[in-house]
């Protein structure tokens, strides 16, 4: 019995080492054993997201300043998930969804006047912008681009 828990953790390690550069003859057996039972993907969690967001804003600060919010939350959040970031991902992501779902996800070729959804996107980006950077916004221009992974739909909303 205990040699087959050390099989068995030993294939399990094999299996989820992230450093492997190169396949040998005990990793391709770990694989067979490993794969059909007990491979975790993203749908054991949630559903596979069906958009990429990217929110780009303009603002003043010692000159005009630009940046991509949305990735670079994402990428905080990626490289250190103890940090704390998740929460300002999950309410970024939430509401651009809500933004979507209540503008009937239509391309608008215009800016967004008086719409509480996108309203609620410029407050998250300006209070993140000003804690973050130490800076005061006084006037803050987005552009959310959302691009959709099944049929490489495109839509732009800015203010």
């Amino acid at each position: 019995m205990l040699s087959y828990l050390i099989i068995h953790f030993g294939c399990i390690l094999l299996y989820s080492n992230p450093f492997v550069t190169q396949k040998n003859k005990a990793e391709y057996y770990s694989q067979a054993y490993v794969y059909p039972y007990f491979h975790q993907s993203w749908n054991l969690f949630a559903p596979a997201p069906t958009t990429n967001y990217k929110l780009y804003c303009e603002y003043a600060d010692i000159g005009e300043q630009k940046s991509d919010l949305f990735s670079e939350i994402k990428l905080m959040h990626q490289t250190n998930r103890l940090k704390g970031y998740e929460p300002l991902l999950v309410a970024f992501s939430n509401s651009i969804y809500y933004f979507e779902k209540a503008s009937g996800q239509q391309p608008l070729n215009g800016p967004i006047q008086n719409d509480v959804n996108f309203n609620i996107i410029e407050k998250l980006s300006k209070n993140y912008l000003e804690y973050s950077r130490k800076i005061r916004v006084d006037k803050l221009k987005l552009i959310l681009v959302v691009n959709e992974n099944s049929n490489s739909k495109q839509r732009v909303y800015f203010n």
